[in-house]
């Protein structure tokens, strides 16, 4: 076997074990980004997380003034929950753009990956502050309530 064989050799085995890298892990973002997981698809309308919310608030007693001043703090932050997952959607489109052009660009990724962190934390920060103010319009009982059925929704 000359040297030069024996190199064209090892480079098809880099190349093969390159190529399954990235098919393995190509794999596992499309599944993670699937939309699966325990309640299926995510909903993009921001309706069906209110009216589950109201149906899961009678459960625990909420009066309709309770219901009328959670859905007026919660509505902008589900709404933006939907704005910040379809702006994921995108950042993880040009990823897949990114990893799959013929040249990689490390810059290009580690922009979006940043940029991507950034925008999902701050999204994740006025929900949780919006949660937060729905939370304190019920009464530490109700709280409770709501807490044990959002248990047994999710053992479900």
């Amino acid at each position: 076997m000359t040297e030069s064989t024996s190199t064209s050799r090892r480079r098809v085995g880099l190349i093969a074990i390159a190529a399954s890298v990235v098919a393995i892990a190509a794999g596992a973002l499309a599944y993670a980004h699937s939309g699966g997981g325990h309640h299926g698809p995510m909903s993009a309308d921001p309706q069906h997380h209110l009216e589950h919310l109201n149906a899961m608030l009678a459960k625990v007693g909420a009066s309709e003034d309770q219901k009328k001043q959670i859905e007026g703090i919660l509505r902008p932050a589900f709404d933006e929950m939907k704005a910040a997952h379809d702006a994921h959607a995108a950042t993880f489109r040009q990823f897949h753009e990114s990893i799959t052009a013929p040249s990689i660009d490390r810059a290009r990724i580690e922009t979006l990956r940043a940029d991507g962190i950034k925008s999902l934390d701050e999204a994740s920060r006025r929900v949780v502050t919006a949660i937060t103010d729905a939370a304190e319009v019920l009464s530490p009982e109700q709280r409770a309530a709501l807490a044990k059925q959002i248990e047994e929704h999710h053992r479900g």
